[in-house]
């Protein structure tokens, strides 16, 4: 459900206005610092009003929002291309794999099926609109986001059209690209040389068994497709970063979290590596990082040759 539809729901079935569904999700989410989108607040705020839309929501993220090392992620497209069969052989390890692309209104992507995953694209053809569920990603050689199919992956067909952005074109980038903090733009997927200059520590919580985000519920922890469970704890740490010219928002998570924390990184020259994106409530840009490398000054004196 997107969030206007959303909105318009919560304000009719809990008898509000449209301004005070704004309000309580803009309240929301300063009451969260900010740790949850406004599609979330709105669950939230529907919740408290009585209404139980979770039911209803769409887990699926857009490709756009994809990057790498992100776990049981789950994205609808429409196919778009379909590689043949690779079989390969490396000594000790043989194997074949197989690739589609698949695209939705804000880009596309690479998924990549190994070995006996490549059974689950026998029936596919160009024009299908799929699920994907419970991938991985990680980066390519080309620093590209990809999704690719482990074990409990799984695809199902989806009976919606897909609008498909105005190129198709896979958008490219190098993970080396280096940027100042004012010259980053949505979408970018970059390494800037800054240092952190504030922090902000949280928790949240996720199911043990598919690693989505929890509900609570009466003190009880609850997964969407699981039920009850008994929660994974993870380190959430927002910030700002400062390049000597400009800050910027950014946020970490689990073990790039842990590093800062235990590494006490705040005041520290590093090289932070993510995809910038802009904050769906507020509009303000912020970088999600996927690594943080200490500074190599050799490199740094290569660069600036």
């Amino acid at each position: 459900m997107e969030l206007e539809e959303l909105k318009e729901k919560i304000a009719k079935e809990a008898n509000l206005t449209r301004e005070e569904v704004d309000k309580k999700i803009e309240d929301k989410i300063l009451e969260l610092s900010g740790l949850v989108s406004a599609e979330g607040a709105a669950y939230i705020v529907a919740k408290e009003e009585g209404l139980n839309l979770l039911e209803k929501r769409d887990r699926g993220l857009k490709i756009k929002n994809v990057i790498p090392k992100m776990r049981s992620v789950e994205v609808v497209g429409k196919v778009i291309d379909i590689s043949d069969v690779r079989e390969f052989d490396k000594g000790d390890k043989k194997g074949k794999v197989k690739s589609i692309t698949i695209g939705d209104e804000t880009g596309q992507i690479r998924v990549v099926f190994w070995n006996d995953k490549v059974i689950l694209t026998e029936n596919l053809k160009e024009g299908d609109v799929i699920r994907i569920k419970k991938g991985y990603t990680k980066a390519n050689s080309f620093g590209i986001p990809e999704i690719h199919m482990g074990t409990g992956s799984s695809i199902e067909a989806e009976n919606k059209d897909i609008k498909l952005g105005e190129t198709k074109e896979v958008k490219t980038f190098s993970i080396g690209e280096r940027k100042k903090l004012k010259e980053i733009k949505e979408g970018d997927f970059i390494e800037t040389r800054a240092a952190i200059v504030s922090i902000l520590e949280n928790e949240f919580y996720t199911c043990p068994n598919c690693n989505s985000k929890l509900e609570e519920i009466n003190g009880n922890y609850v997964c969407k497709d699981h039920g009850k469970v008994e929660p994974n704890k993870n380190l959430i740490i927002k910030g700002y970063l400062d390049d000597g010219f400009a800050t910027l928002k950014f946020v970490a998570f689990r073990e790039l979290a842990e590093k800062i924390k235990s590494e006490n990184l705040i005041g520290k020259d590093r090289i932070f590596i993510g995809r910038a994106k802009k904050n769906e409530y507020f509009g303000d840009m912020e970088l999600i990082l996927n690594k943080i490398d200490n500074v190599d000054i050799d490199k740094e004196i290569q660069m600036l040759k």
